[in-house]
């Protein structure tokens, strides 16, 4: 891999975790409006599934055409991957403080470097294995609360919707590998709408009230925190390795968490700020070029 398609690539998935991070901002505007979790998440996919296909459509229709084997992988990812750990952290969500449901998510780091380790024998290099407690620990700090269990059922579901979203990041680097980024995340934003509008939306008239009233609100998630996020995420996934892109994708809570005090008026802790210092320190790291030893030929 050439060091400036690595740098595009570290590039992408920092710009990917910017625009996820602006999910929590949208979101709970949009949740002023009425709105559930389920349906910001089906309302989401949906239309941003519809804004590429209607960009390809105007421009190059041939281009969306994948062959069977590649459009099993879209539908596999959506529905496995996104649908899935999506609807499994809503679910933990209910019997969880929504602290401890994040926690347990940002554990996909650390399966992410095992799945890769055992799965594709990737190795994070001795210089940068800092990163990983760094960025964990970081992390940690930065979205630390409330911690409550009411079901202890829901721990498994929040552990699940990390494996689901490691199990995602892992097959989306081999299945996908030859696959145009642009092309292959409206199928997979489709497969994940279908799932999520039939988990979630009951009500078509509360629907159609939403985007009645808050319509710009629901296209500034569809294209900001879906379309660019996943866009960005998968085209960087092709230049870099796992672990290098589920530490580098930690710049989402950090961004989430700036946006809410920035925007929102939310107070940052004293805890945050050496969390949010922990994980810029952990991502400097991993961007870190490794230096090669000189070998004596002599």
């Amino acid at each position: 891999m050439s060091h400036t398609n690595r740098r595009l690539g570290i590039q992408q998935i920092i710009a990917s975790g910017l625009c996820f991070g602006c999910l929590g901002l949208f979101g709970k505007l949009l949740y002023q409006h009425g709105a559930t979790a389920g349906e910001l998440l089906a309302l989401r996919f949906f239309f941003a599934a519809l804004m590429l296909f209607a960009w390809h459509l105007m421009r190059d229709p041939k281009r969306l055409w994948l062959p069977w084997r590649q459009l099993l992988s879209c539908a596999v990812l959506g529905i496995f991957g996104y649908a899935l750990f999506a609807w499994c952290f809503f679910a933990a969500l209910g019997g969880l403080s929504a602290s401890l449901s994040v926690l347990l998510l940002y554990t996909y780091p650390i399966m992410v470097t095992i799945g890769g380790r055992l799965l594709f024998h990737e190795k994070i290099p001795r210089q940068k294995l800092w990163a990983l407690p760094l960025v964990v620990i970081g992390t940690v700090a930065l979205v630390w609360g409330e911690i409550s269990v009411e079901k202890v059922s829901a721990v498994g579901l929040g552990l699940c919707a990390a494996l689901f979203y490691s199990l995602y990041i892992l097959l989306s680097s081999r299945l996908l590998r030859k696959v145009p980024a642009d092309i292959s995340v409206p199928y997979i934003q489709s497969f994940a709408a279908l799932i999520l509008t039939l988990l979630f939306v009951h009500d078509f008239e509360r629907i159609q009230n939403l985007w009645v009233n808050a319509w710009w609100i629901i296209l500034s998630i569809a294209f900001m925190g879906t379309v660019l996020a996943m866009s960005l995420f998968l085209a960087g996934l092709q230049k870099l390795q796992n672990w290098e892109v589920a530490l580098l994708s930690t710049t989402e809570p950090l961004s989430a968490v700036l946006l809410a005090a920035i925007f929102l008026g939310e107070r940052l802790t004293p805890s945050q700020v050496l969390g949010g210092l922990g994980i810029l320190l952990g991502l400097l790291l991993v961007a870190r070029p490794v230096k090669r030893r000189a070998v004596n030929v002599n």
